[in-house]
């Protein structure tokens, strides 16, 4: 008596097979597969899938600039160009609401890159976050003068720059600026001119740190409340009042 071969079909293999077969028949096989219907779809994937091919980049620039592989002056603008695409791709509101926060895209697409993950959170680059003195011969692209560790070596055109961007940011939240895209921008814009003009750690540039980190992880029309907006413009005006101090 012979017995059933291995691959015989059965009652249970037969009705799978049966139904595995009617399935690929309502399918066209000779049609490319899509994850999209329409064309606000398919602008949706893409841009989902440019946010994954920045948190891939930037983890491989954040690990190369900790190596030495690449220079400061290399690191700084690649590194703000790719937090500059990160934050403009998630203004749209349909690619914010479908990517809700980092955790929740980590977790959806099982992502780990770590410096990359730590880096978006911060939101400036590490030269802005822990400002260095500046490597000979080079010419750093986001600032209008070179760093320096002292007011001697300061121009006094980068001095300026951060004055007039420590004024017009307290304008601002004067004028009752509160939303993350109104704020953001402009304090990053200050601390890189602080940067241009030292590096030495000064009273109130740590409160600065604090609040570029609080405002990178609100939503860009997230708003700050009327007691922040008050606490902020103290840490601003006393971080500023430090910063002429060492001026002198």
């Amino acid at each position: 008596m012979s017995s059933q071969q291995p691959y015989a079909p059965t009652a249970y293999s037969s009705s799978s097979f049966s139904s595995s077969a009617a399935l690929r028949s309502r399918i066209p096989l000779d049609e490319e597969a899509r994850l999209y219907r329409t064309s606000a779809q398919r602008d949706l994937f893409e841009s989902l899938a440019e946010v994954y091919a920045i948190i891939v980049t930037l983890d491989f620039v954040e690990k190369a600039y900790v190596k030495d592989t690449i220079s400061q002056a290399e690191y700084t603008p690649i590194c703000s160009r790719l937090l500059a695409q990160y934050s403009t791709i998630l203004k749209n509101q349909d690619v914010a609401n479908e990517f809700k926060d980092l955790d929740s895209f980590r977790a959806q697409y099982d992502i780990e890159y770590p410096s990359a993950i730590s880096r978006l959170r911060v939101g400036i680059p590490a030269t802005v976050e822990h400002p260095v003195s500046k490597e000979p011969g080079i010419t750093y692209p986001l600032a209008q003068s070179s760093p320096a560790p002292s007011r001697s070596a300061a121009s006094a055109r980068a001095a300026a720059d951060a004055t007039g961007n420590f004024i017009t940011f307290m304008d601002a939240l004067k004028l009752n600026y509160k939303a993350k895209d109104q704020l953001h921008p402009l304090l990053g814009e200050l601390m890189t001119s602080l940067n241009a003009v030292t590096t030495k750690d000064f009273d109130g540039r740590a409160k600065i740190i604090e609040w570029l980190i609080k405002l990178n992880s609100m939503k860009a029309t997230d708003e700050i409340t009327d007691d922040e907006a008050r606490q902020l413009l103290f840490d601003i005006d006393h971080a500023y009042k430090a910063f002429y101090t060492i001026l002198e």
